[in-house]
């Protein structure tokens, strides 16, 4: 990955920051993007705001993978088309149950590894004032602020200046909260994210299948809410209805059979249970 940065104070972060990000960009009037699954896009008003603050959250610490995926999927499908960086802001709270992304699962978002950034702080404050920097960068394709909780210092007012720097540079800006509870904010989008069962594929049958969430949309400034089940597709590089036979039209990657040895164990013989003589 291109830079992981551990910031001691505000001072470091600031310098940091400001050298990723030169200037903000010039977008500021409205751009969405489709997620062609007719249901979904009709609750948007037919697409995602890609130039917005958009909110996704799991109750359960978990559940946190497939929101951070989520929020990977939304930044490569639906972020700053002529920026290819993603900065990534972790508060120090949360990197305590959670580790980075892998390299392999970047890819599989279409995300270059070496085009992730992430900046570390020591404190909280330190982690927002970052966030809220990036965020005014135009530089960048998009901006995920990961945060545990509903800590008190990330309020209503935080999140309208996030939303407004998404609208002046037009990168799209998501908060990943990590085990946090629904709260008022100026998002566009709140997302619920939780995992639910695979489904073994017509090539894998006798194995778990590509990885589905329940995506319940919370709040929806068009005033729609709904609920989804959703699947990442790594060869189109967008989500599908996980539901819809039809539409999942990946496979899922096996690994292949050993090289130098049987792909399962051998027959084992005849079982006798011995009892100690007393």
């Amino acid at each position: 990955m291109a830079a992981i940065a551990r910031t001691r104070n505000a001072d470091a972060a600031k310098s940091l920051v400001q050298d990723l990000c030169p200037g903000p960009g010039d977008s500021a009037h409205e751009t969405g993007a489709a997620f062609d699954i007719p249901a979904l896009d009709q609750h948007l008003n037919g697409g995602m705001c890609s130039n917005a603050l958009h909110e996704v959250r799991c109750s359960l610490a978990r559940d946190f993978a497939g929101a951070a995926g989520f929020a990977l999927g939304l930044a490569a499908q639906f972020g700053k088309r002529d920026a290819n960086r993603i900065l990534w802001v972790i508060d120090p709270a949360a990197s305590v149950d959670s580790g980075l992304p892998f390299p392999d699962g970047l890819s599989e978002h279409g995300i270059d590894p070496k085009r992730m950034i992430f900046v570390r702080p020591i404190t909280l404050q330190d982690a927002l004032w970052s966030a809220d920097q990036a965020a005014k960068c135009g530089d960048l394709s998009a901006v995920i602020f990961q945060v545990k909780g509903n800590p008190k210092p990330f309020d209503m007012t935080a999140t309208r200046r996030l939303m407004l720097r998404a609208r002046e540079s037009g990168v799209l800006v998501c908060v990943l909260r990590q085990s946090g509870a629904e709260e008022a904010s100026a998002a566009a989008t709140r997302w619920h994210v939780e995992i639910m069962p695979s489904e073994p594929g017509p090539d894998f049958e006798h194995g778990p299948g590509q990885a589905r969430h329940v995506h319940t949309l919370e709040r929806n400034r068009h005033g729609r809410t709904g609920q989804w089940t959703l699947t990442w597709n790594p060869e189109k590089r967008a989500f599908e209805d996980g539901i819809s036979k039809t539409q999942t039209t990946h496979t899922v990657r096996r690994i292949h059979a050993p090289a130098d040895r049987p792909d399962r164990p051998a027959e084992m013989g005849q079982v006798v249970d011995l009892e100690r003589a007393s």
